[in-house]
């Protein structure tokens, strides 16, 4: 069979791109710490890498929620925390009216004091959540909840709860109505109401027994009220802890997965380096020769 010498040059050629073509490759896979450049590559292994980095962002995205899920609840139980505080010493300042000795003025300045309480509490119910929303409005975050009117505080929000979701099955509530909370409008657990109502009564200049029995019965109600919802943040709050566990466990386990399917078995990537430059400058060598061979060169 005869070969010509264009045949022999593409050969040469073909061989000396293919063996660089190899080369090249190798490189951008060392350089990148990737196995699989393209699905090309390896079809199977890149879908379940696909697969994979799929169900590992919704993972993530978990992870992300649970973080503004906690940051949402920690303010909430600040908040909360103070609100307790704020309650606790409108009880004593009420507990300290009940002092016969007490004149008009005493009272006057007590209902100072009460409504600075008063005030204090209406603006821990209108706190606001790190995205500029309220707390308490339920879902019209983007709404003032509560208002100030004469012997109340009027709840413009709703009786929803924020929820987020923080793995496949579970949407976790990251937040509480001022309904809940604070009870607005109804009888005997209207806390605003209620130091109102108290208020009213030292203004007066006469504080009754029924008015002191009544004020520390209500008060004491809202307390336990906020602190119910406190037990019930700490509850979430743990509930969060035992979730991100759970999801970065996941995240471990897809990770793994990932780097088995796509990433580079660096010492095996070397050698294969080091014999494609060695075929590489085989192959070229060969081409010279080959080139050398002219038919003319052998007649003298």
């Amino acid at each position: 069979m005869r070969i010509s010498s264009s045949t022999l040059y593409e050969v040469g050629v073909f061989s000396i791109n293919d063996q660089l073509t190899k080369l090249v490759k190798t490189q951008q896979q060392i350089a990148l710490g990737r196995r699989i450049l393209t699905p090309e590559d390896d079809p199977a292994g890149a879908s379940l890498a696909l697969e994979n980095e799929k169900a590992l962002g919704v993972i993530n995205q978990y992870v992300d929620n649970i973080a503004r899920a906690r940051s949402t609840l920690g303010l909430e139980e600040t908040v909360l925390s103070s609100t307790t505080r704020v309650l606790q010493d409108a009880r004593q300042l009420v507990v300290n009216a009940g002092n016969p000795t007490l004149s008009s003025t005493n009272l006057a300045a007590l209902a100072t004091t009460l409504r600075s309480h008063y005030d204090e509490l209406l603006g821990q119910a209108n706190s606001k959540d790190g995205q500029g929303g309220y707390l308490f409005a339920g879902h019209k975050s983007a709404t003032l909840p509560f208002t100030q009117t004469t012997g109340a505080g009027v709840y413009a929000g709703d009786q929803g709860q924020l929820k987020i979701q923080i793995n496949a099955s579970r949407q976790l509530a990251v937040s509480d109505s001022g309904q809940d909370v604070f009870n607005p409008g109804v009888t005997g657990s209207d806390i605003f109401a209620t130091i109102e109502t108290f208020i009213t009564a030292l203004n007066s200049g006469s504080v009754t027994a029924s008015d002191l029995t009544t004020a520390l019965t209500q008060i004491d109600t809202a307390v336990n009220n906020v602190l119910r919802v406190r037990a019930s943040i700490g509850s979430r709050l743990n509930e969060l802890d035992a979730a991100e566990g759970a999801n970065l466990d996941a995240v471990l386990q897809y990770e793994s997965t990932l780097s088995n399917i796509r990433d580079l078995d660096y010492t095996r990537a070397i050698t294969d380096l080091t014999r494609q430059q060695t075929g590489l400058e085989a192959a070229q060598k060969s081409f010279v020769s080959v080139q050398g061979l002219n038919l003319f060169n052998f007649i003298s």
